[in-house]
């Protein structure tokens, strides 16, 4: 007669590319909605652009953004995503190391970028409510803020788990939808530093 011990837990293991495509899934959607956040946010740019509704869209006499700075940390996101990339490249080869050190450097200059995009939301030559310009302009970088923030919090993850040897060449699935991730918000950076590129609204009736 044999016994069972109340409260045991039971194990059920899966296979782990099953697992992946499941959490790949997860990531997507998740990029989907996100994207449709942007989406927005660009289209609203555009719209109210357009529209320059009473001229409100810049203030007459109103300074504006330097356009050289958006591009610059749209660059930087570029450069954090084409490092992780190298590392994610390295752990698919079996090299730990270079996982490590390109997760480490990604995350780096995701940092400095975000400093970046700090001294640009605190030094911006208006204040949030003085157009629509300005409103779009505080928004767009704050959401570009977010993402280099969460996007830094999940590289230092990748780092810190890589540095423990939890990765390996047949087991990266996470790695590799971190690499998904950070793809899109390099995209995201580009489209809002292409979209802020044009100021002046074509309707200057208003």
């Amino acid at each position: 007669m044999s016994s069972v011990t109340i409260g045991e837990p039971a194990v059920h293991l899966e296979d782990p590319d099953k697992v992946g495509r499941r959490w790949r899934t997860g990531i997507l959607l998740l990029i989907l909605a996100d994207g449709a956040f942007v989406a927005a946010l660009l289209f609203s740019y555009f719209y109210l652009r357009g529209l320059n509704t009473e001229k409100a869209w810049v203030a007459h006499g109103q300074a504006t953004a330097s356009i050289v700075v958006g591009w610059l940390l749209a660059g930087g996101v570029v450069l954090s995503a084409a490092l992780y990339h190298w590392a994610l490249r390295g752990i698919r080869a079996g090299s730990e190391p270079r996982l490590v050190l390109g997760t480490l450097l990604a995350v780096a200059v995701l940092l400095a970028t975000a400093i970046g995009q700090v001294m640009q939301l605190t030094t911006f030559p208006f204040g949030v409510a003085d157009s629509a310009y300005s409103s779009a302009l505080y928004t767009l970088a704050g959401a570009n803020l977010f993402h280099l923030l969460l996007t830094a919090f999940l590289g230092a993850a990748m780092w810190n788990r890589g540095r423990l040897h939890i990765y390996s060449v047949t087991s990266n699935w996470q790695v590799r939808l971190v690499g998904l991730w950070w793809t899109w918000v390099a995209g995201a950076a580009v489209l809002g530093a292409f979209t802020t590129s044009f100021i002046a609204s074509p309707n200057v009736g208003g």
